[in-house]
């Protein structure tokens, strides 16, 4: 189970096109409600608060024999994920739900009751909501609204010299065989495009905050 989250998460990043401080803050969240999912049942793992900086105390079940701890892994899983991806591409999330649906599926086929299952999805939900809250207290949601960083300019600061054909998407022209660079966060608009042209890159809508498109060119995550 943790394989299939971990195999899939990495898509995720890849598809989303998160820059590395946006994906980390991702695994960082999501690994946690994964870990804390099972540990809720399972008395011998050791709870993450006190570890983790800021964590707080976090549910568990009273018996470990009460919860499945997949299906309150999943579930945790789930509710972090819809919150730190509300944003994220229709595809993205229908391959995620299509994971813990499944994963859920084969916990009931494998014995889990109903009212296990009931218990388990519960107990989930309040764990993920603790993790959601801890999440937005880390100062992500202000650097969201803050404005344009300006970087100092003089011969002793650090200069981007990477070529930007590396980092930036392309635009390919079908008429001319003309490659140009283009900025990952243009989408295209009715009456501004044109059939003779191929995006390489793909697009994201104007105004996402929490998932931006990166350009690897520029600055990522100044604040």
């Amino acid at each position: 189970m943790v394989s299939e989250w971990m195999h899939t998460m990495y898509g995720v990043m890849r598809v989303e096109r998160l820059s590395p401080p946006v994906a980390s803050r991702f695994m960082g969240y999501a690994s946690t409600a994964l870990y804390s999912g099972l540990a809720a049942g399972h008395p011998g793992m050791t709870p993450l608060t006190g570890v983790v900086n800021g964590l707080p105390e976090l549910p568990r079940a009273d018996r470990g024999d009460d919860i499945d701890p997949t299906i309150t892994s999943v579930t945790a899983e789930r509710v972090v994920i819809d919150s730190l991806f509300r944003e994220a591409l229709p595809t993205t999330r229908a391959a995620l739900t299509r994971l813990a649906d499944s994963l859920v599926r084969a916990r009931v086929a494998g014995g889990a009751s109903a009212d296990v299952r009931s218990r388990s999805e519960e107990l989930g939900r309040r764990i993920g909501i603790s993790i959601v809250a801890w999440s937005r207290a880390d100062g992500f949601d202000s650097t969201r609204t803050l404005a344009a960083y300006q970087p100092p300019v003089g011969p002793a600061y650090w200069v981007n010299d990477a070529p930007a054909n590396i980092y930036a998407a392309q635009n390919l022209s079908g008429a001319s065989e003309f490659v140009a660079l283009d900025n990952p966060a243009n989408v295209l608009r009715a009456g501004s495009v044109s059939d003779r042209s191929l995006i390489l890159n793909r697009p994201k809508r104007p105004g996402i905050k929490t998932l931006p498109a990166v350009n690897m060119a520029g600055l990522s995550e100044p604040y």
